[in-house]
């Protein structure tokens, strides 16, 4: 297929589902914001593509895994299909190498019931985003299940930069901080401690954490957002001090001192 050019720069991207990443300059969109000329070679490959059917035997109950969309995804004329377990370790490890969708797929494997209101074609176009947020807002409880999943399969990952930025950053950027989803998880913080660190101590903070710990106060959680500030002020990764609401509109809130010199 014809590179797909960057609307900005020019640089070619990359896609991921629906969405496309420059690499170059750091712009990103939904593939219906590219020039006209690049959403036609999008469709003239589509056109052109080779759909097949794989086959997978599974050895056990266990191993035996529902749809993977990358063995009809028409993007692609050959394909891998992977069982849930083989997912699973992929994302333990961080290597994509084989299955960019690793972490897309795994959900879909993972949880075929909340999956399974998408066709398969439908699936095929979503990435990671795309199918937390759409669950999001149709099973907020699943999708704050999935989450979970990826972030405690991710774990031993997320003190390094691009695996912390690709989960939180990227692909569960736009669910953390819904309306549908702040006060579930806000909830789900007050008892689940390894979230909580998973979510403020690791290489990646930004937006999500920042509008978790407003919701806290918006929502009069007073102890549970100085104890995810504590948390933020011993992440030994840069970053900026939240923008936390005026004082004025959550009297007693504690203030955040920063990281923590070591020692």
């Amino acid at each position: 297929m014809a590179s797909i050019r960057c609307p900005h720069c020019g640089a070619p991207v990359m896609l991921r589902g629906r969405r496309w990443e420059c690499g170059y300059c750091g712009d990103f969109g939904s593939i219906s914001s590219l020039q006209p000329s690049e959403k036609a070679k999008l469709a003239q490959a589509r056109a052109s593509s080779v759909r097949i059917t794989v086959t997978v035997t599974a050895t056990s109950q266990e191993e035996e895994a529902p749809f993977s969309p990358a063995c009809t995804a028409p993007e692609a004329a050959e394909v891998s299909c992977f069982s849930r377990a083989v997912l699973e370790d992929m994302v333990r490890r961080w290597d994509l190498e084989q299955n960019e969708w690793a972490c897309r797929d795994l959900l879909i494997a993972a949880f075929p019931q909340a999956t399974g209101r998408w066709s398969a074609e439908e699936l095929a176009e979503m990435d990671t985003m795309d199918l937390l947020v759409e669950t999001g807002r149709q099973d907020p409880e699943t999708a704050l299940r999935m989450v979970e999943l990826l972030l405690s399969t991710a774990e031993g990952h997320l003190q390094e930069p691009e695996a912390a930025n690709q989960l939180l950053g990227w692909d569960m950027s736009d669910l953390l901080v819904s309306e549908e989803m702040l006060p579930l998880l806000v909830r789900e913080l007050r008892k689940n401690g390894r979230l909580a660190r998973q979510l403020f101590q690791s290489a990646y903070v930004g937006r999500p954490q920042e509008e978790l710990l407003n919701a806290c106060g918006r929502m009069g959680e007073w102890e549970l957002q100085q104890r995810l500030l504590e948390l933020l002020a011993r992440n030994p990764f840069p970053h900026d001090a939240p923008e936390l609401e005026p004082e004025e509109s959550f009297p007693g809130r504690s203030p955040y001192h920063g990281p923590q010199p070591e020692g």
